[in-house]
């Protein structure tokens, strides 16, 4: 299938690397693509996309955490699964450290739940990818929130001193006509009237463009308290799957302990 997730799997071992990638292989989701050294897989990350790179740590050369380290320094986010012996606890502890998302000690890989593990930690990497974009969104929503507000309070500021200074000259033009028309002689009181009446109409036309003004402000305000409320809600799932992820990592932990005391 085309559509199947890519996972590189990294060992030196040529029975154990043939294995994963055929177990890999037969399912509908994964592909296994093998290479045998971390020079060959630096070489082939530098090059190729992957979803996930199962990798081995103990490697003539470049062991598992020289690739993982040539990863952070290059950026590659593609999750990965470190490979350790027995008794190498404190690998997995410098993998954790350089963004490694599990481990699994090579003596206990169980072919048939290999692809469940490498689905759980392609999961907890789209999940991290989802909450850094959401994150990226918020910062970015409370920078034009912080612009928009400051601009709705200007107009608001601006539009109620228009409005009130609109209001008082409307009645000063109202009371002046009055007065002004008893000295107007007869001919020329027509033409008087008109000009006032379209003074009040271009003031009726600014006042109903503020109020149009302040309206806008009004709408954008709610629209803005909406759109929060979305994302606090996005927000919440972040956080319970942030706490499942959480607990997975507390049991990797926990993990390591239990198999450095047991050695």
């Amino acid at each position: 299938m085309t559509n199947r997730k890519r996972v590189l799997v990294v060992d030196d071992e040529d029975g154990f690397r043939e294995v994963m990638s055929s177990v890999l292989n037969a399912t509908d989701e994964w592909s296994g693509i093998g290479c045998a050294s971390g020079e060959e897989a630096i070489g082939m990350l530098a090059k190729e996309q992957f979803d996930v790179v199962l990798l081995d740590y103990k490697m003539p050369g470049m062991n598992g955490l020289n690739v993982m380290q040539w990863m952070h320094e290059q950026k590659q986010e593609t999750p990965v699964i470190m490979l350790t012996a027995a008794g190498s606890e404190f690998v997995a502890v410098e993998a954790m450290k350089l963004g490694a998302y599990d481990y699994v000690r090579k003596e206990q890989v169980d072919i048939n739940h290999l692809p469940v593990t490498i689905n759980g930690v392609h999961e907890r990497y789209l999940f991290r990818k989802e909450k850094q974009r959401i994150e990226q969104e918020e910062r970015e929503r409370e920078k034009n929130a912080a612009a928009i507000k400051m601009f709705g309070d200007t107009v608001v500021s601006i539009g109620h001193y228009v409005n009130n200074a609109l209001s008082v000259l409307s009645m000063s033009l109202t009371e002046d006509e009055r007065e002004l028309s008893e000295y107007v002689p007869e001919p020329k009181r027509e033409k008087f009237r008109s000009a006032f009446q379209q003074l009040h109409q271009e003031f009726s036309i600014v006042a109903a463009g503020v109020r149009s003004m302040l309206n806008l402000s009004s709408v954008v305000t709610k629209r803005m308290k909406h759109t929060k409320n979305i994302i606090e809600v996005k927000k919440e799932e972040i956080l319970d799957k942030e706490l499942m992820e959480r607990e997975a990592e507390s049991r990797w932990e926990e993990g390591i302990t239990r198999n450095s005391n047991e050695q």
